[in-house]
């Protein structure tokens, strides 16, 4: 099974990320095969492991949380289509070249984290969050793009420089 995340960026670009390995570590931390240095994102906040013909998410005791289709969870089994929010992030799991189009807004809307996951600020559709930088208000605000600080290691040897 070929799985990749797509990351869908503010302005509607959208990043692909091959997963090549059957444990990919989510995080800031420099050693992580995903980083995303923002403080709103623990050191190693989630993995994802690919076993027995499945994807499975565990969050790594995150202070912030991960979340599969705007639900917390500890662990859970991902399919094709399934958004996943970490910190202010949206991921798109494709399986197997599944879905084959993104609507990245919908993506966003439907995906986005509240930074206070308790109380949603915008009446409950979740889109509003503190966008990377401290800003307050949507990741459909604007024209800038914040995924490119999102960095991931294409190479399949686990001593390969990052990008």
């Amino acid at each position: 099974m070929e799985v990749t995340l797509i990351l869908v960026g503010r302005n509607g670009s959208q990043r692909e990320i091959p997963l090549k390995r059957p444990r990919i570590v989510i995080g800031r931390q420099t050693d992580c095969q995903v980083r995303i240095p923002l403080a709103s994102v623990s050191r190693q906040h989630c993995e994802l492991r690919l076993e027995g013909g499945r994807t499975l998410i565990q969050d790594l005791k995150s202070r912030n949380g991960t979340y599969v289709n705007r639900k917390r969870v500890e662990k859970a089994s991902l399919s094709a289509g399934d958004l996943v929010g970490i910190g202010p992030f949206v991921f798109v799991v494709r399986m197997d070249g599944m879905p084959r189009q993104i609507d990245s807004k919908r993506a966003l809307e439907s995906g986005m984290v509240p930074a206070d996951a308790s109380k949603l600020a915008d009446g409950g559709t979740g889109t509003t969050i503190s966008a990377p930088g401290g800003r307050p208000g949507s990741l459909l605000d604007g024209d800038s793009d914040d995924s490119s600080i999102v960095e991931f290691d294409f190479k399949d040897d686990d001593d390969a420089p990052k990008l």
